[in-house]
């Protein structure tokens, strides 16, 4: 990923559609899935800028949370955030003993790995999980989708939920939930996607909006947090999957 990518996130995370919106989403499935959501220990993985781990802490009031990250340039902007519970390390080589989770989450990382990274990296969540521990995964949909912002952010690869089925179970998951997501601004978006390929270059989609998009776009995703706590979709921007660590 392009350093000053980390730079836009820091300074829009907090209110951007797109975070805001999925972190709705994050919320909703999480607080359907854990009994009781709070008092558990968690690791964000490629926690990046650190917002995600903070919201995770105040969210679920976690009794302990940690974050990884490989980017030095994101654990620059752990200072500017005050985190001191973040460390620099490979996800596919974290440093954490085995069964020390609860949970474990991961927004939007393995897309920037290669194929052979993506498996270890999964491997090693499911290692530092406690039996009956979960992990939250989201990645990217659909390589035809693949565009401008993703050479901005260093995308690999981009997914089909049976891709990421594939590859949760191969590690020994038992999957709870597995859905696409950030469906309901699919069609618009698609257009969007499909024009700025052929347009090239390289140009990240984290940046400002007018305030009214901005408002309309994160009513959109929270109607579709709502909808997925009773409904998986069949084609979305994202997908995410809630994954059980088996007990012995």
């Amino acid at each position: 990923m392009r350093s000053e990518e980390y730079r836009a996130m820091f300074e829009l995370e907090d209110r951007l559609w797109w975070y805001e919106g999925m972190r709705a989403v994050t919320q909703s499935l999480l607080r359907k899935s854990l009994a009781p959501p709070t008092g558990l220990t968690v690791l964000d993985v490629g926690c990046g800028t650190g917002y995600s781990l903070l919201w995770l802490e105040e969210r679920f009031k976690t009794r302990a949370a940690y974050g990884v990250d490989s980017s030095k340039e994101a654990a620059r902007l752990w200072k500017e955030r005050d985190i001191s519970c973040a460390a620099i390390a490979s996800v596919d080589c974290l440093p954490f003993g085995d069964d020390h989770f609860d949970l474990v989450t991961c927004f939007d990382v393995v897309y920037q790995l290669p194929e052979e990274g993506v498996s270890r990296a999964i491997s090693e969540m499911y290692r530092v999980l406690k039996p009956g521990g979960f992990l939250f995964i989201r990645e990217p949909a659909y390589q035809w989708l693949r565009g401008p912002h993703d050479e901005a952010v260093g995308t690999r690869r981009r997914f089909t939920l049976s891709e990421m089925i594939r590859l949760i179970d191969s590690v020994g998951f038992h999957r709870k939930r597995s859905t696409y997501a950030n469906t309901l601004l699919f069609g618009a978006a698609v257009p969007h996607r499909l024009l700025s390929r052929m347009l090239g270059g390289v140009a990240s989609d984290v940046k400002p909006v007018p305030g009214w998009m901005n408002r309309a776009f994160l009513e959109v995703l929270r109607i579709e947090s709502r909808l997925l706590e009773h409904v998986s979709f069949p084609f979305g921007l994202s997908i995410i999957m809630l994954a059980e660590k088996k007990s012995p």
